[in-house]
C-alpha cells in the first residue's frame, strides 16, 4: 500500500509549484511533451501522485529527471497551471531529500539561503586572506607567487574529498530509491548502459534536442561543456605545475583550453540569464532563486577567469591577483556546495538514466523470453 504525505503538495508549492492546484488532469501537458513516452509519462502522472501526496511513488520514479523544462507543457497549459514549474520544484523537493544531513535545506529557503551563501563566502575569502602572501611578485603575473602551490594543492585535496563523501553517501540513497526488486542485469548489461547513457545522454544529451527550443539546448551543452573543460584544464595546469615544473612549455595547453572553455561557458550562462531577465519565457518567469544562483556563479566563475587571462596578458600583477581571489571565492562557492544545490542534478540525472535504461532493457529481454 502507497504511503500518502498529506502536506507533500504545499511543501512542493514553496519551491515554485505554486500554480498546480489548478490542474485539472485533462493531460495536455504529458500530449505536448516531446520526451514523454508510453513507459516514462509525465508530467501529468507527477502531477497526480503530488495531489495525493505520493511522495514515495515520486522519488522512486526516473521521470522527475527524464524532464529538461522546455516550457512547452506551461505554455499550452489551458489551466496556466504550470506542469512544468512543478517537475522543475520536484526536483528541488527531491535533492533536498537525497541530501545527507538535510544540509540542501539551507539553499532553498530564502533566508536561510541567503545566511548560507555569506557564511560561506566569507569563509572562503578569510581563508585567502590567511594564507596569500601579502608581497607577490609585482614584476610579471604569476598568481603561484600570490597563493602557493602548495596551499591549492592541500585545500583542492581536502575539498574534492568533502565533495566527493556527500555526492556518494547521497547517490547511494537515490540508487536505493530508484531501485527494482526482481530485476537483476549483469555487470556487463550495467556497463553498456552506462556507456551509452555517457555518451548519448551527458556529453551529447541527445534527449534535450528533441526540445523546440534549440537554444536552449545549445546553451545548456555549452554550460556542460565549458566547466568539463574549465575543470580539465585546472587540473592539467597544477598537474604540470606540481609533477613537472611551473615554467614548463606545456603550460600552453591548459592555457588554451581554459581560454576556449571559459568562453564557452560564458555563453552558456550568459544565455540563460539574458533570457532571466530580460525574455519573460515559461521558463524564466517563475523560476526559483536556487536556479539562478547557480547559473550566476558558473557565469562569474568564467568571467574571472577570462579577466584572469586578460590581466596576465597586459602584465597587470594586482588586478590579476584581486580577480585569482575573486575566482578562487567563487569557485569554493559552486564546487562545496555542488552537492546541495541546482549542480546536483549533474549527477543525479545521469544515474537516474542510466539506472531506468539499465532495468527497460532487462525487463524488456525478459517480456520476450517469456
Amino acid at each position: 500500500m502507497a504511503k500518502v504525505n498529506p502536506g507533500f503538495l504545499d511543501k512542493v508549492k514553496e519551491l515554485g509549484a505554486f500554480d498546480i492546484s489548478a490542474c485539472y488532469s485533462c493531460g495536455n501537458c504529458t500530449a505536448i511533451c516531446p520526451l514523454s513516452t508510453e513507459e516514462y509519462s509525465f508530467p501529468r502522472m507527477m502531477i497526480r501522485y503530488s495531489m495525493l501526496g505520493l511522495e514515495d511513488k515520486i522519488l522512486s520514479g526516473p521521470e522527475l529527471w527524464r524532464c529538461y523544462y522546455c516550457g512547452e507543457c506551461t505554455d499550452t497549459c489551458p489551466r496556466q497551471a504550470d506542469p512544468g514549474g512543478l517537475m522543475m520544484a520536484l526536483r528541488r523537493y527531491t535533492i533536498r531529500r537525497y541530501s545527507l544531513g538535510k544540509i540542501a535545506d539551507l539553499f532553498y529557503n530564502g533566508t536561510s539561503a541567503a545566511v548560507t551563501w555569506l557564511v560561506l563566502t566569507v569563509a572562503a575569502i578569510a581563508g585567502i586572506a590567511y594564507f596569500h602572501n601579502p608581497n607577490p611578485d609585482l614584476t610579471k603575473v604569476d598568481p603561484l607567487s600570490f597563493i602557493t602551490l602548495d596551499f591549492l594543492h592541500y585545500a583542492g585535496i581536502v575539498l574534492g574529498v568533502v565533495i566527493a563523501f556527500f555526492a556518494i553517501v547521497q547517490l547511494a540513497v537515490m540508487w536505493r530509491s530508484l531501485h527494482k526488486d526482481g530485476i537483476q542485469a549483469t555487470l556487463g548489461e550495467w556497463l553498456r548502459s552506462f556507456w551509452d547513457i555517457l555518451i548519448r545522454e551527458v556529453f551529447v544529451q541527445k534527449t534535450f534536442d528533441e526540445c523546440a527550443d534549440k537554444n536552449r539546448y545549445w546553451a545548456h551543452l555549452a554550460l556542460l561543456w565549458g566547466f568539463l573543460g574549465l575543470f580539465l584544464a585546472t587540473i592539467l595546469a597544477f598537474g604540470i605545475d606540481f609533477l613537472i615544473s611551473v615554467n614548463s612549455g606545456l603550460k600552453i595547453v591548459p592555457h588554451v583550453i581554459g581560454i576556449v572553455s571559459g568562453l564557452v561557458l560564458l555563453y552558456g550562462s550568459g544565455y540563460y540569464l539574458y533570457r532571466r531577465y530580460f525574455i519573460k519565457d515559461s521558463y524564466s518567469k517563475y523560476s526559483h532563486h536556487s536556479d539562478w544562483v547557480f547559473v550566476w556563479l558558473m557565469f562569474l566563475a568564467g568571467l574571472t577567469g577570462f579577466l584572469l587571462d586578460i590581466f596576465a596578458w597586459v602584465n597587470l600583477p594586482w588586478p590579476a591577483y584581486i580577480t585569482f581571489a575573486v575566482h578562487l571565492v567563487i569557485v569554493f562557492d559552486l564546487l562545496l556546495t555542488a552537492p546541495f544545490t541546482k549542480f546536483a542534478h549533474a549527477i543525479y540525472r545521469p544515474l537516474a538514466l542510466w539506472m531506468s535504461e539499465t532495468y527497460s532493457r532487462k525487463e524488456k529481454e525478459q517480456q520476450a523470453q517469456a
